[in-house]
């Protein structure tokens, strides 16, 4: 799912960043990339575990008297009433959704086959592909918050196995702590030319955490040099689902 193949033999640097990328993205903490400086996703994650098992806790024990709580209704999330209409080129572009809960995190660093985050409740995920472009919305909703920060976790963890992958080009993986929900991230992948200048190709990916949901914005293509404002509509994205969430019954 987070794989955007071309069609033929050959691939663009775009389609060789989404391909790859499927493989070397996550929405991570890198031990180097976060030491010291970042609070909210970083030294403030063991209070963030602490707060989210006391939760985890309290959800367990409310769990027969919610068991609906979470079920996404339909057009919930931000791009759906986009996705549901017919595209303007169908023949290049398209939309795809999904509400199977089993299906792979968009948001996948090491290329895992199977999807992981267990407990899940109920999901939707939003994948947009046209020519040199790649967007995903992604929210899964879990049994409690201490399953969410689990899946989160393991999301983070992932980049520090999958943090590079060799080309030519070379892709790398570089994960900053973003202020947004209970923890969040923002992932970069990047294409690289033999001379360690930036190429064309890349991924620009924000993952939030609120309660028990999890949200993630994936947007892949022609990016070249890093920049924050490559990061500013999945940020927005990210903040404004974060809260959203809390209007589903027994999510925050």
């Amino acid at each position: 799912m987070s794989l955007k193949k071309l069609s033929g033999g050959g691939t663009t640097g775009t389609g060789r960043a989404v391909r790859l990328a499927g493989m070397a993205v996550a929405g991570a903490l890198v031990a180097g990339t976060f030491a010291g400086g970042t609070a909210h996703a970083g030294t403030g994650q063991a209070g963030q575990a602490d707060r989210a098992g006391q939760a985890d806790r309290a959800g367990q024990a409310e769990q027969g008297a919610s068991g609906a709580a979470g079920k996404l209704p339909r057009g919930f999330l931000l791009y759906e009433a986009q996705a549901r209409k017919p595209v303007k080129y169908p023949e290049e572009e398209k939309w795809t959704i999904s509400d199977r809960r089993t299906e792979n995190f968009v948001l996948n660093p090491c290329g895992l086959r199977s999807s992981v985050g267990s407990g899940r409740v109920s999901a939707r995920t939003l994948t947009y592909s046209a020519p040199e472009f790649y967007k995903s919305e992604q929210l899964v909703v879990f049994r409690s918050a201490g399953a969410a920060h689990k899946a989160f976790a393991g999301l983070l963890a992932q980049v520090a196995r999958c943090d590079r992958v060799d080309g030519p080009p070379i892709f790398k993986v570089r994960a900053q702590a973003v202020d947004a929900g209970d923890e969040a991230a923002r992932v970069t992948v990047q294409a690289y030319g033999p001379d360690g200048a930036p190429a064309i190709g890349g991924e620009r990916t924000v993952v939030v955490r609120k309660g028990r949901a999890l949200a993630i914005y994936v947007r892949a293509g022609e990016y070249g040099k890093v920049r924050s404002s490559d990061f500013r509509v999945q940020t927005k994205d990210a903040r404004k689902m974060a809260a959203k969430v809390c209007s589903l019954r027994g999510v925050c």
